[in-house]
């Protein structure tokens, strides 16, 4: 198997047709990709959905796993640990596939076995219409500021390097691998177009995270401690030991949300600067 696409869901059936529908239709044969979807202990209608998506899809490798809610970093764990694929790519179930995303990141993946992940630019829909151009990575950048979306095609000896998502930092998981694999000496591709789209709405998981950004990112700080200075990791343990939340805390988290509500965003179609740092 090429490519799995683990999909985690939690009260997603509003959704999920959609998103399922964006990885039925990529342009990859049907046999280099496979479905995982984590089922985090949905209390709607989801769980009915995933086993009928599977019923009415029998050529297809889609398999179904159902689990106590512990979160999005749990999940993917879970379902990455059952995958089939060489690949791995992590969607959210309201998020959107271009139809040709699996094969363009394949393609690169395939070419070049100095790349270990392969990132693009996103479409935003839904409460925003705009188009994001991911950032660098770097580390020098990405340790304070996220610069790629956690859709993104990476090889699954990355996840086994850096020892999957960390569940302490659950909703930064993905910026917290990021930085763990960039740390280790991993490598990553950019491809700028918007072949992901991401549905942006008010009751998010990331909008809720909001007021807890300080704290998470001192956590991602203690997590990879390696990569920041003294000062900045003594910060980090005070602030999860005291909430005692340091200038650079505070400043990081108003950077982000001026990228989360849009300041940094272009019209769709338009050009757009790399993600502020």
């Amino acid at each position: 198997m090429r490519i799995s696409v683990i999909i985690p869901c939690f009260d997603s059936a509003a959704w999920l047709p959609a998103t399922l529908h964006s990885v039925l239709a990529q342009t990859l044969p049907p046999s280099d990709v496979e479905l995982v979807l984590v089922d985090d202990g949905s209390r709607d209608a989801t769980p009915q959905l995933l086993r009928q998506v599977v019923a009415e899809h029998p050529e297809r490798a889609i398999r179904c796993v159902f689990q106590q809610n512990a979160g999005v970093a749990a999940a993917r764990n879970r379902g990455i640990s059952l995958a089939r694929g060489r690949y791995i790519l992590p969607l959210d179930a309201d998020d959107l596939l271009a139809p040709t995303m699996l094969e363009a990141c394949a393609a690169v993946l395939d070419s070049a076995p100095e790349v270990d992940l392969v990132y693009t630019d996103r479409e935003e829909f839904g409460d925003v219409q705009a188009t994001w151009s991911a950032g660098r990575f770097e580390l020098a950048h990405l340790k304070y500021f996220n610069q790629l979306s956690a859709c993104s095609l990476y090889r699954r000896t990355l996840w086994e390097r850096v020892g999957g998502y960390r569940l302490n930092v659950d909703g930064f998981d993905d910026w917290d691998l990021w930085i763990a694999a960039a740390a280790r000496g991993m490598r990553a591709r950019h491809l700028p177009q918007a072949l992901f789209q991401h549905r942006k709405r008010g009751d998010s998981q990331l909008r809720q995270l909001l007021p807890r950004y300080e704290a998470l990112f001192a956590r991602v700080i203690l997590n990879n401690r390696e990569v920041y200075a003294a000062h900045e990791v003594e910060a980090a343990q005070r602030c999860v030991d005291g909430g005692e939340v340091a200038p650079f805390l505070r400043s990081a988290r108003f950077v982000f949300m001026g990228h989360f509500h849009g300041r940094f965003a272009r019209p769709a179609l338009a050009e757009v600067p790399p993600c502020a740092t």
